[in-house]
């Protein structure tokens, strides 16, 4: 078997993919590997993680294509779904604010959204989910928050009870009980819908995978 390919290598072959496909991102994570990407990088961008994104964004469209506001992102990670969001033509969102815990995030989001951070449609922001205020005008109020992440948080309701009323979300958990650091799966999308209780519910649905099923609720707290 082949060793596995160098840096410049792959960096060559996304610059030649970005090409092929006139697709900016695909030259934007060219240039964040060009740099020095993190190793975690190639789970960031695996198939499971950008089709549950794909889904997201294109479901995003089809029922809340203009927030009136930033979206946040909480638990961006290294921003890709920022990214894919601000890139498709169908959505009109006036900035990105990617938020993550790990402050080794918020570097590398900003290299992989490197022009929309110029623009100032995109920055990320390290901190707690969990203590961000949602109604501090001063912090620029969300006209959407999205949490791909609930099954993570150690209380789902509490933590939708600390925000205000009829703001717009897109939450995603999925049923797979077997990671340990999953601390609020849900059985059944219909599980989700009672887990968040939220007072509008534009879309529900599930997106089966190998290992588990994904479920995705957009709508008002």
């Amino acid at each position: 078997m082949t060793s596995a390919l160098p840096a410049d290598a792959l960096y060559d072959i996304l610059r030649g993919v970005a090409a092929l496909t006139d697709q900016p991102i695909v030259a934007d994570l060219a240039r964040l590997v060009g740099k020095g990407a993190p190793s975690d990088l190639s789970i960031a961008f695996n198939h499971k993680q950008i089709a549950s994104k794909r889904w997201l964004v294109d479901s995003l469209a089809a029922v809340m294509p203009r927030p009136d506001g930033p979206v946040w992102v909480l638990g961006a990670w290294h921003g890709v779904l920022g990214a894919m969001l601000l890139a498709d033509e169908r959505l009109s969102i006036r900035q990105v604010v990617s938020v993550d815990f790990d402050p080794r995030c918020a570097e590398i989001a900003e290299v992989l959204n490197h022009r929309h951070v110029a623009s100032g449609r995109f920055r990320a922001v390290t901190a707690d989910m969990m203590a961000l205020d949602f109604t501090d005008p001063a912090g620029g109020r969300p006209g959407l928050v999205v949490n791909t992440s609930c099954e993570h948080l150690d209380d789902v309701p509490g933590w939708l009870a600390s925000l205000p009323a009829g703001l717009p979300l897109v939450l995603q958990s999925n049923d797979y009980f077997r990671e340990p650091d999953h601390r609020s799966c849900v059985a059944s999308l219909e599980a989700f819908r009672e887990q968040a209780g939220l007072s509008e519910l534009s879309f529900a649905g599930a997106l089966p995978a190998k290992n588990y099923t994904r479920f995705m609720l957009i709508g008002r707290k």
